[in-house]
């Protein structure tokens, strides 16, 4: 089962997620990320270590909130698998790393 958590501490956010993400919740994700990024939430934080796949549109919703946040000069700090750790500050860089982690979805 998809699924995904916001935590707020204070100005930080984390998004955390387990299990695939698929086109269920990218609508949703979307949302929230804009409200976080709209927030002005520092640091946000997306944990996907526990997340074997994505597809597209996670990754879409993933690239706008990081271009949105590097346009206010922040970046999403990205939690993958086998602890790779990234900040991304913005869509194109997001994509690659998202790619290079989730070659299936690329």
């Amino acid at each position: 089962m998809s699924h995904f958590t916001v935590i707020r501490l204070g100005e930080a956010a984390l998004v955390y997620a387990e299990g695939p993400l698929d086109a269920t919740v990218a609508a949703s994700m979307h949302d929230a990320l804009a409200g976080i990024v709209e927030e002005r939430a520092t640091p946000i934080v997306i944990d996907l270590v526990r997340v074997p796949t994505v597809n597209d549109g996670i990754i879409t919703a993933l690239a706008a909130a990081a271009s949105r946040a590097a346009q206010q000069g922040r970046g999403l700090e990205l939690r993958l698998a086998a602890g790779q750790r990234f900040t991304v500050t913005g869509a194109a860089q997001l994509r690659q790393v998202m790619g290079r982690a989730y070659p299936t979805a690329a």
